[in-house]
């Protein structure tokens, strides 16, 4: 079962990621749903918990069920991460030879956050433990880094306790309300104590999904239209308006939305289930992965090497060729990157690429 149109959500929520990155150019300052959206970072969070306990929970039952479990999520995680680990190191290069012979760069190449013992860091996916003190190379990777641990973290609870779900939620939980009373209810935290804030985000979609599955709510079409209406109007405003301190609600919320997304008993989640803006879920991960290098290179070939005016055409113009770059890279890398350690279905049709290059 796939849940289509929460994964739609996670398509959107990656762009948004993306428009957060970009929020330093004039045409974007001063919006404030820009300017907050690497909260959505805890949506990614949340519906893992969710749909990893949806395909995976019943299978965990020993540390053999483990082994498979962490070599398959491997599989899936990995490809794309070295990928973009090495796409970085060339970018770093080409950045070298324009710095060299054509415009000298404001930013340092090869500076402290692209050293020896980081990239060694990134290939282990130890870059995020706490090892460093700033994220290094594909900065959207902390997350990937500190997932696979919850991961593994997750199933090992899951084994030690028997899936007593009260003893892991009372353990987790009291430990994890003990760090967000320490940082003021902070949870915006990625090189340092981003394993903390994914481990919480997950398990809060854990149990979303447990719930979900024992409470059934009967509603009509129009009455789920209008829940789903009123929690999206809810759940802008609240990433609009949140501060640090309120952060640690956010998964929370999230939580309820994709719950209640995921019943797709509605007008709003029955459009997000359609089959094109499905295939933003299935970009997402690319989306997250490549986006920076992507914008990093088009700042410089447009800005630095053509000369692009810091005008709003111009900035407009930098922002649609990223988003289009982005995508263009995205469905290469989903199809022929990602995949790769995937067992190929036999009824994959080549039209993959067209339907989703045709978004």
């Amino acid at each position: 079962m796939r849940f289509r149109a929460v994964d739609s959500f996670r398509g959107m929520a990656a762009i948004m990621v993306i428009l957060f990155h970009l929020q330093h150019l004039d045409v974007l300052a001063g919006n404030a749903f820009i300017a907050k959206s690497d909260i959505f970072v805890d949506f990614f969070f949340v519906l893992s918990g969710f749909v990893i306990t949806h395909s995976n929970y019943n299978k965990i039952t020993s540390l053999a069920s483990i082994k498979s479990f962490a070599l398959r999520r491997f599989k899936r995680l990995y490809p794309l991460h070295l990928f973009t680990l090495l796409l970085v190191l060339l970018f770093e290069l080409f950045r070298f030879g324009v710095d060299r012979y054509a415009v000298r760069l404001t930013n340092r190449v090869f500076g402290p956050d692209k050293t020896f013992l980081s990239f060694l860091a990134n290939l282990t996916l130890t870059q995020s433990l706490g090892l460093f003190d700033g994220v290094t190379w594909n900065g959207p990777s902390w997350s990937i880094s500190v997932e696979f641990y919850t991961y593994i973290v997750w199933t090992l609870l899951l084994v030690l306790f028997c899936k007593n779900l009260w003893i892991i939620c009372t353990l987790c939980f009291s430990l994890i309300a003990w760090f967000i009373v320490q940082h003021h209810g902070s949870i915006i935290y990625n090189y340092d104590y981003g394993f903390v804030r994914c481990l919480y985000s997950f398990l809060i979609g854990m149990l979303a999904y447990r719930l979900s599955r024992r409470i059934v709510i009967e509603e009509s079409y129009w009455q789920s239209s209008f829940a789903e209406l009123l929690l999206l109007t809810l759940a802008l405003f609240s990433v609009s308006s949140f501060t640090h301190t309120e952060s640690w609600m956010m998964p929370l919320l999230f939580a309820v939305v994709i719950v209640v997304f995921s019943q797709e008993n509605g007008m709003i989640s029955r459009f997000l289930a359609s089959d094109r803006l499905e295939f933003l879920g299935k970009l997402s991960y690319s989306y997250y992965l490549n986006h920076t290098v992507v914008l990093a290179a088009m700042d410089i070939l447009l800005f630095k090497l053509i000369k692009l005016p810091h005008s709003r055409t111009g900035e407009l113009t930098y922002i649609s060729i990223c988003l289009i770059s982005i995508h263009l890279l995205s469905v290469f890398t989903y199809r022929y990157v990602e995949l790769i350690l995937q067992s190929a279905p036999a009824n994959r049709s080549r039209k993959t690429m067209a339907d989703m290059a045709a978004i």
